[in-house]
């Protein structure tokens, strides 16, 4: 009896044992899982795009559309809220805005007639996925015998100039480095003189400054966005042999 009772206590020392590291490793686990899921990063949210698609110059009396491509990341918007083109001749205080409707595959666009010769800018006003977006470009409408005509001029932009701002997300009040790469031809465009214009959407004041070239083509300045919304950030390029601009939009958080 003594030796049944012995193995009986044996057999449950060792289903307990058994029983017990069985918990350990399923706690173990656990807790791997769990900081695995803890260290894991955050998905980085996508970043609403819109660019403008419309040729210059843009001939006098036609039809002629105007149209924007609106991304969420890599995935073509088809149900924004909203899209509108704000349209106006340079120099011409009266503002136009026109709502645009969806083509398909992310394509929102309208169609008008320019009566007018003349430089003029269109700004996208792009709502969609809880975030706004309003690229701005300028086009010129008629053909130089046109702009004589009316006593219009505008600069001829080249084509072969590339200015590409670095950063398009900052943070509010603190300082910040505007940072611009600039080509001529695919080749860093150096010893010419660059500014920063900067101003806030629907704010009258802007702010100018002078950019240093750190590098073969690579300008740079420092400016401190004060206030949270989406501002305009022009890139002025000068020499004498040209004065081009670009315009981006940056986010301040």
């Amino acid at each position: 009896m003594k030796r049944e009772e012995r193995k009986r206590g044996e057999k449950t020392v060792k289903r307990s044992t058994f029983v017990s590291v069985f918990v350990i490793i399923i706690v173990i686990l656990a807790m791997m899982n769990g900081c695995a899921q803890t260290t894991k990063e955050p998905d980085k949210p996508a970043i609403l795009n819109v660019k403008i698609d419309v040729k210059s110059p843009i001939a006098l009396q036609k039809k002629t559309e105007i149209a924007c491509i609106v991304t969420y990341g890599k995935e073509k918007v088809t149900n924004a809220d909203e899209v509108k083109f704000e349209i106006w001749k340079q120099g011409n205080g009266q503002h136009e805005m026109l709502q645009a409707k969806h083509k398909g595959n992310g394509k929102y666009a309208v169609e008008k007639i320019f009566t007018e010769p003349g430089t003029y800018s269109i700004v996208a006003h792009v709502t969609a996925h809880n975030m706004h977006n309003m690229p701005k470009t300028d086009v010129v409408v008629g053909q130089p015998s046109e702009q004589a005509e009316s006593g219009e001029h505008h600069e001829d932009h080249d084509d072969s100039l590339t200015v590409n701002l670095h950063e398009h997300i900052y943070e509010a009040g603190k300082p910040a480095e505007l940072a611009a790469r600039i080509t001529h031809d695919g080749k860093p465009l150096v010893n010419v003189s660059v500014h920063f214009e900067i101003w806030k959407e629907n704010a009258e004041k802007h702010e100018f400054i002078d950019a240093h070239e750190n590098a073969n083509g690579e300008y740079s300045a420092t400016a401190t966005f004060k206030e949270k919304g989406t501002y305009f950030v022009k890139v002025h390029v000068e020499s004498k042999q040209l004065h081009e601009h670009k315009v981006e939009q940056v986010t301040v958080r």
